[in-house]
């Protein structure tokens, strides 16, 4: 059997043409890519009004990562976060974010057109009336899956310097602790009472005192446009 005999222009030619032809499959790859990543980010800058995923139809291995209203309400009043359409946000989505939606929409084969981000207020673009966001993909029976977390962890203390704006009864309870200071920390010698009657004397002091604070602060938050969290959670006004 002769062997063909090798022409090296002719194999020359061939290498170009299989360069080019791997260059074009690698930009048609990019483009594809690109264009999905940008189908993506619109979806997460407008929110659409389209049909809902089924739950039912989420693995039994992701079913961890489903939560409903309640437990997300719950979080958002006592850390003073909110709960919002992710067109809403104000600042760029992470790469990571797209990514594991594109993950979620090829496993599922289905493309989500409702996201929602919890974080606190001033990541959003509040109307009048780079913190630890949550994504979720909204679901049927008005539940959400859980997609990604960017950021840094929140503060151990955030619970408890948010605990007087969860709602107006938090706040009732909690302005009892500067009252009852106030009152106990003073001076005997400054009560001008006699000593059977100052315990009586510092509880009502501490009454006093604890009307004036709730009144000041209640009328100061309202002049600057503060509101309980359990009022403003999912609200896209700054004034709930």
């Amino acid at each position: 059997m002769k062997l063909k005999q090798v022409n090296v222009k002719d194999a020359l030619f061939n290498q170009r043409k299989e360069s080019n032809s791997l260059i074009e499959q690698a930009i048609a790859i990019l483009n594809t890519s690109v264009q999905s990543d940008e189908d993506v980010l619109s979806r997460l800058k407008y929110k659409l009004d389209e049909p809902l995923m089924d739950t039912d139809l989420i693995d039994e291995n992701d079913s961890k990562n489903i939560f409903n209203i309640h437990e997300i309400k719950s979080v958002c009043i006592k850390y003073n976060l909110r709960f919002l359409d992710s067109s809403l946000f104000k600042s760029e989505f992470p790469y990571e974010a797209i990514i594991k939606i594109k993950e979620f929409e090829k496993k599922y084969k289905v493309k989500i057109k409702n996201f929602k981000i919890v974080a606190p207020a001033d990541v959003f673009k509040l109307e009048d009336c780079n913190k630890d966001p949550l994504l979720f993909a909204q679901l049927a029976d008005n539940k959400y899956y859980l997609l990604h977390q960017w950021g840094s962890d929140l503060s151990w203390y955030r619970a408890i310097i948010s605990f007087p704006a969860r709602s107006i009864y938090s706040y009732f309870f909690f302005m009892w602790i500067p009252a009852l200071i106030i009152a106990f920390a003073l001076p005997f010698k400054w009560l001008y009472v006699n000593a059977d009657y100052e315990l009586s004397f510092r509880l009502w002091f501490a009454t006093y005192t604890f009307v004036i604070l709730f009144v000041f602060t209640l009328f100061l938050g309202s002049t600057t446009n503060k509101n309980f969290s359990e009022n403003c959670w999912d609200s896209r006004y700054y004034n709930g």
